[in-house]
């Protein structure tokens, strides 16, 4: 019984999202894959832009990327504290796994800075940003959201 379907019936009141789902690295609403109110309850909610809240409270990213959710014995503070907005825009945007940013070195060094990470002798420091192998943190940090293994989230 809806006026039209969606997402154009969400963009008729939010016509400033439709051009994040025409970015380069997007979820798949305007292809149908997903539907706006997998993630929005349209009718309100007690949870900020009206997103769905999981059982467990937890941010509705983890109905899709249950992966990233853990438990974890090492586990990155953001995943659990911040939500997954503090380094992802939801909708879509240019950067390949839809950053804030344009590079994921930009992100981490955000809050990541050379005062507070420190290295045991050996090992290269990881702001060397003249070395092609240091551009991208998860070069070597591969399981950013956490890990079971290492503390460092390497594994």
């Amino acid at each position: 019984m809806l006026v039209k379907s969606q997402p154009e019936l969400c963009y008729t009141c939010h016509p400033s999202q439709k051009h994040l789902f025409d970015m380069a690295s997007h979820h798949r609403v305007n292809e149908g894959i997903l539907q706006c109110t997998d993630c929005h309850d349209p009718h309100g909610s007690d949870q900020p832009k009206h997103v769905r809240a999981s059982a467990g409270h937890d941010a509705v990213c983890f109905k899709c990327h249950g992966d990233k959710q853990g438990p974890f014995v090492y586990e990155h503070e953001p995943v659990k504290v911040e939500t997954c907005t503090s380094c992802h825009v939801p909708h879509g945007g240019p950067n390949m796994h839809m950053l804030k940013v344009d590079t994921v070195n930009t992100l981490c060094l955000s809050c990541h800075t050379a005062s507070l990470v420190s290295h045991a002798p050996g090992i290269p420091n990881f702001d060397n940003e003249a070395a092609f192998r240091y551009q991208a943190c998860t070069t070597c940090h591969n399981r950013i959201h956490g890990s079971n293994s290492n503390s460092f989230f390497f594994k």
